[in-house]
């Protein structure tokens, strides 16, 4: 019992002792003024920004090809083909007998993972044509290219929407059998059962037909693009993801009196596809494009391969000699929504930054490098700054606030101490389909826009706020 009272009047004691403080956070040993660490921010930085084009590129290879057409109220027009060339069919005859009975010719693609633009209030004419040269295997084609085609219209599909996330059932033979699947999602252009089976003639000489550069040369390689005078709406950019195993020209067909469906298969890898890329931009992006140099209320950038918005920090240099250690810096951008208007709101689901080396090439900056490079072992390496970031970088829009955020703390830092001698910057859309790194490559993956409030822009200002102490 004693024991009890003995614990309950230490209780006692200290409550009356903590009651004395005026704040009980304040108990510990006291802090000497001078030796203090003061914080304080600086957020009145001017910051030049500029609309700037992107530089053109291949896209061979690409993981995602863009298809579309892109009516923006504001940006302007942007337009997507994908041009390509088929394969032979695997140790066969890649010719359609003479007398086969089409059932029917198909020009099948897999989905991508990306669409941006009016899906619900537009209408969409995907058209086949044919090259009117052959598609050069060996050429990386700039997506700028400029490709001449024939007038004649193989195949074409209209459609209300791109479908790109519903997966589908289709007929197809296996086992010498009509069978039905169910696939992921894809778009299914029919093509011309006569003009495909003249193409492919099968009173050719079989041996000449077999012959690479005769059938290379005779078939060309196709265009699938959009007829832009049959679109209603604003219309949009999707991608295709071409998978070589179950994409292509896929021909169905019977011989007289049989019932038994056979197929051609004429593949398409994402090596033997391009992208064509075309912009027709608005007198508000062109004046910027005209005028590298200056510095806009309003900035725009978008994809694939079409603006970025140049920043830089042109009175950064002054805070050199003031011994500042960084400990956190953040550039806030905000969406221009006067600029924008209400007839198409959508802005990029993410933003990313790069900035160019002395040799002008791309570089993540410090706090979002995530760079891994591949050994000839086939293991994956971090080569990336140690004081990165990660996805935790920024970028990632903020619908609410409609801003994006972006940590630029290291980078500052360096550029303080002269470790980078340039405070010019660059952001630009990133793809969807890079979700597990900080992108810094030119963007031809995916199909997005954002339009932004620059630095002297009242309303919507981007901001960079530098917290900071002083070094003694």
């Amino acid at each position: 019992m004693k024991y009890y009272f003995r614990d309950l009047l230490t209780l006692l004691i200290s409550l009356f002792i903590l009651s004395g403080c005026e704040n009980p956070s304040k108990v510990g040993l006291d802090v000497n003024p001078d030796d203090q660490i003061q914080g304080a921010l600086i957020d009145d930085l001017p910051i030049s920004a500029v609309t700037v084009k992107e530089s053109s590129t291949s896209t061979k290879g690409s993981y995602q090809h863009p298809l579309g057409y892109l009516k923006d109220p504001t940006i302007g027009e942007s337009s997507a083909s994908i041009q390509l060339a088929l394969n032979e069919v695997a140790a066969s005859d890649s010719r359609i007998p003479a007398n086969a009975i089409i059932d029917s010719a198909i020009m099948v693609f897999d989905y991508g993972v990306d669409f941006f633009g009016d899906s619900l209030n537009s209408t969409t004419t995907v058209e086949v044509k044919q090259l009117s040269a052959p598609f050069d295997f060996n050429k990386d084609y700039p997506s700028d290219e400029a490709w001449a085609v024939e007038a004649e219209i193989f195949g074409s599909k209209t459609l209300n929407k791109f479908a790109y996330r519903d997966s589908i059932r289709i007929h197809t033979i296996i086992s010498s059998k009509d069978t039905v699947i169910k696939v992921g999602p894809q778009l299914r252009i029919p093509l011309d059962a006569n003009k495909i089976k003249k193409l492919f003639d099968g009173n050719l000489d079989s041996a000449t037909f077999a012959n690479n550069t005769f059938f290379q040369n005779r078939i060309k390689g196709f265009q699938v693009s959009i007829n832009k005078s049959a679109q209603t709406g604003i219309g949009g950019i999707v991608h295709l993801a071409i998978n070589s195993n179950q994409n292509g020209l896929m021909v169905y067909y019977k011989l007289p009196g049989s019932t038994d469906q056979k197929i051609k298969s004429y593949s398409v890898s994402a090596q033997n596809a391009v992208s064509s890329l075309s912009n027709e931009y608005s007198t508000a992006v062109t004046d910027q494009l005209a005028n590298p140099e200056g510095n806009f209320e309003t900035v725009y950038v978008q994809s694939p391969a079409g603006l970025r918005t140049k920043l830089s920090l042109p009175t950064l240099s002054s805070l050199k000699d003031q011994n500042l250690i960084i400990n956190k810096a953040e550039l806030i951008i905000y969406t221009d929504t006067d600029a924008t208007g209400t007839a198409f709101t959508k802005q990029a689901p993410r933003l990313t930054l790069y900035r160019e080396d002395i040799a002008g090439q791309r570089v993540p900056l410090p706090d979002g490098d995530t760079r891994t490079v591949t050994l000839s072992t086939g293991e994956t390496r971090n080569v990336r700054d140690p004081r990165s970031f990660g996805l935790a970088f920024g970028g990632v829009y903020d619908k609410d606030k409609k801003s994006y955020t972006f940590i630029l703390t290291s980078y500052i830092q360096d550029i303080l101490k002269s470790k980078i001698n340039n405070s010019t910057f660059y952001v630009a859309p990133a793809s969807n389909v890079e979700k597990t790194i900080v992108p810094y490559e030119l963007n031809v993956y995916s199909g997005y826009r954002a339009i932004l409030g620059g630095n002297s822009n009242e309303a919507h200002k981007m901001k960079l706020n530098i917290y900071y102490t002083k070094a003694k």
